[in-house]
């Protein structure tokens, strides 16, 4: 009967060790990163392309001038 109660008891804490593995602490939550992105303006994007295109047609309207002077 004593052999008997000794396994049991080695068998109770052999399967209760895991359970107790580890120290417990408390749990890290990290913080969630948010990437906000600024909404640009279609407005501004256009406002650079109509400028791109007045200096070039400016620099074909200056260099346009030059032909009739051969004559």
């Amino acid at each position: 009967m004593k052999k008997v109660m000794t396994l049991a008891a080695a068998g109770m804490i052999a399967l209760s060790a895991p359970a107790f593995a580890g120290a417990y602490g408390d749990a890290v939550v990290e913080e969630e990163v948010v990437v906000v992105e600024e909404a640009g303006s279609s407005l501004g994007n256009t406002g650079l392309a109509l400028l791109g295109l007045a200096v070039v047609a400016g620099i074909i309207a200056a260099s346009d001038s030059s032909t009739d002077e051969a004559e």
